[in-house]
């Protein structure tokens, strides 16, 4: 975990692709035992010996934690309550009925023991999506009832159940908004923050899992990591799996997992709950091992010199081999966090019994290295200590990045876009587009949506001719800043893709359309934008200024968008996005502009809400002008307000027959005595 002291992001006129930073912490928390499993708890400082990239490292400070209290040197003292309240995550992904029944009595023998002071548990599963089934807690009842409804092997109600957790969230977040000055306010602050990070680790787009099931759970786990990054002291999320392969495109976002991990202070302890595996269940890997080894054997015995196209294909066998063993990626995810892995066993509970020590007693160990440049290298780390015969658990490392940008992580992808964004002039070399969309106003902020479309047109697709496929990445990053310059908001996604090369024709007709949402209140900000082709180096980056009026009396209009895409009946959808109509998904389109070919639709898309307290029903009027004058205007009927009191509407008008020009379209919205408009402009081009 790094802690930031006076940081300072600095760009060089000799090297403007360098970022330097002041000074930076970082904190280990270390396990140690004896090769029996008992647990170490009286080392000495002079003992340890610390390296950070190969370099022994001056340890600054050194304690014992254990329970409510922190001891140095043989004096305790009461730790703050805030900063060492411990999270604990039991995540359950898609298991069998056996798994089910394995994962249910060990998570249940977990919540039953000590839980620790100041230990809240949450209860996540991985299934069609990430779903949140109990909030944090030491109702060991209530992880009782979230736990058996995770291993049930029925996900009918997960829906139900997340409706619930937010429903009780927002109770908290207005309980403890309204908090008189006799509140707690040692607890209220452990409430509020445990409130922000469910929030936060339940803040998942369900556009990261399409196509994949191995993206799913890699984006889940990143979510629920990342989620938890602000919250300090000791996390730790327990992963029940049967396993996880990583194709080699998804192997950086997987990487990206333990990087956050290790930044935010997160341990995954991850759990096979498969049980003692038998010979059969790794038959394939094994035998694809066998091969590679047998074909380059088979070229070292002969006497032509000639070379098989078998022990050409040898390492990348050998490679297919180990991304075969399922149990592997586990393994990885928890040694390089400070973890362990539980397998090849029928009894997780007397291993999960360890978890529960290690998530109350551990080392803090805290040194600052020397990094002159952040160029988002990885970093090893070890600790080690002079005594024999001890069993240490620590993470292995963590990338060279910036600590963070306004208290919020940065990933290692993040890094060429940060660049860009520092960067003078700013870089130009890849199309792509970036909106800020009013909606809902409300006394305190307006609900504000993000939205950066990025067309696969200008994106590299590499082809492998031999294996017939390819390979493609794009990542974006926007941050808002405020008057003062400060990063309020910082929002990114990677997008690794591959598959057959059939498909790249398809694939570059389309668009990459990144949306996210937040609240803002009313002022002046600057939206940063950036976006990188990793494949073709290329990045570009804008900067736009973004006005939030206050709210006022009467109808208000959210922000009007063109419409790309209109899917009827979408699944999953969050009641909380608003880009719906009627129970589908809307598609915002950013270019701009409209060929008028036969059939051709100019569609755009708003949301009237309309003022309760006037009698007068809302009245809504669509003007379109080309060139500065007005060529079009009608009147729209407006359906009822839906059960949450507003109307989305789309407004569609045939384009083939329009002339080619610029045009400006304005709806006009008035109830009562009140009035509220908004516009926007398109290009109408002349088929080719």
């Amino acid at each position: 975990m790094f802690t930031p002291t006076s940081f300072l992001l600095l760009l060089t006129a000799q090297d403007p692709a360098v970022i330097r930073a002041t000074a930076e912490e970082v904190v280990l928390d270390v396990v140690v035992r004896d090769k029996k499993g008992r647990p170490i708890k009286d080392l000495t400082l002079d003992e340890l010996i610390v390296t950070d990239n190969g370099q022994k490292q001056t340890v600054r400070a050194f304690r014992l934690v254990e329970g409510g209290e922190a001891i140095d040197k043989g004096a305790r003292t009461p730790l703050d309550p805030l900063r060492q309240t411990r999270l604990v995550t039991l995540v359950f992904e898609r298991l069998s009925p056996d798994a089910r029944r394995l994962a249910r009595q060990a998570a249940l023998d977990l919540v039953k023991g000590e839980l620790g002071q100041n230990v809240f548990y949450s209860v996540f599963t991985i299934d069609s999506q990430l779903f949140a089934l109990q909030n944090f807690t030491r109702d060991r009842e209530a992880l009782r009832k979230a736990i058996e409804r995770a291993t049930a092997g029925q996900n009918q109600l997960f829906d139900s159940e997340m409706s619930r957790i937010k429903t009780e969230l927002d109770a908290t977040r207005a309980r403890l908004a309204n908090a008189g000055e006799g509140a707690d306010r040692g607890q209220e602050a452990i409430d509020r923050k445990l409130a922000e990070v469910m929030t936060t680790m339940m803040r998942f787009d369900q556009s990261f899992a399409q196509g994949e099931s191995t993206r799913l759970s890699i984006f889940a786990l990143l979510g629920l990591v990342r989620g938890q990054f602000s919250m300090p002291g000791r996390k730790t999320i327990v992963y029940f799996s049967q396993g996880m392969w990583i194709p080699p495109h998804l192997d950086e976002p997987f990487r990206a997992i333990m990087s956050t991990a290790n930044r935010g202070n997160v341990s995954l302890y991850a759990v096979d709950t498969r049980g003692v595996l038998v010979s059969g269940q790794n038959q394939a890997a094994v035998e694809q091992m066998r091969r590679a080894a047998q074909a380059s054997a088979d070229d070292l015995s002969r006497d032509d010199g000639r070379v098989s196209v078998e022990a050409v294909m040898a390492s990348d066998m050998a490679e297919q081999s180990s991304r075969n063993n399922v149990q592997l990626p586990l393994r990885d995810l928890a040694e390089s966090t400070g973890g362990f892995l539980i397998a090849d066993t029928n009894d997780l509970r007397g291993p999960l019994r360890q978890v529960n020590e290690e998530i109350n007693a551990y080392y803090e160990i805290a040194y600052t290295p020397s990094i002159a440049v952040y160029d988002g290298a990885f970093r090893k780390t070890s600790v080690d200590v002079a005594r024999k015969d001890l069993v240490l658990h620590s993470r292995r490392g963590y990338f060279a990045l910036p600590p963070d940008i306004g208290g919020r992580s940065v990933l290692p992808y993040e890094l060429p876009l940060l660049k860009s964004l520092d960067s003078r002039p700013l870089p130009r070399d890849l199309e792509f587009r970036s909106a800020a969309v009013r909606f809902e106003p409300t006394a305190e902020a307006a609900r504000t949506a993000l939205v950066i479309e990025l067309p696969f047109s200008g994106v590299q697709f590499t082809e492998d001719a031999a294996k017939a496929n390819y390979k493609a990445r794009v990542s974006v990053l926007a941050m808002l800043k405020d008057s003062k310059g400060e990063v309020v908001q910082k929002f990114s996604r990677d997008l690794p893709l591959a598959g057959p090369v059939a498909q790249v024709p398809q694939i570059k007709m389309g668009n990459f359309v990144y949306k996210e949402q937040m609240n803002l209140t009313p002022g002046r900000y600057t939206l940063e934008t950036a976006a990188v082709d990793h494949e073709a180096g290329k990045t570009a980056a804008r900067r736009s200024a973004l006005v939030v009026p206050a709210r006022r009396a009467g109808v208000a209009v959210s922000g009007l968008t063109l419409v790309r895409n209109y899917q009827a009946n979408a699944p999953g959808l969050d009641p909380k996005d608003p880009f719906q109509y009627q129970g589908g998904r809307i598609t915002p389109a950013l270019s701009g502009t409209i060929v008028n070919v036969q059939g051709a639709q100019l569609s755009t898309f708003f949301v009237v809400y309309p003022d309760p307290g006037i009698a007068e029903k809302p009245q809504v009027v669509m003007e379109y002008s080309l060139d500065g004058k007005i060529v079009g205007r009608g009147e729209v009927p407006l359906p009822a307000p839906d059960a949450s009191g507003k109307i989305p509407y789309v407004m569609s008008a045939p384009a083939e027959g329009m002339p080619p020009g610029n045009y400006e379209v304005r709806v006009i919205v008035k109830q009562g005595a009140t009035l509220a408009e908004d516009r926007t402009f398109v290009t109408v081009a002349a088929r080719p």
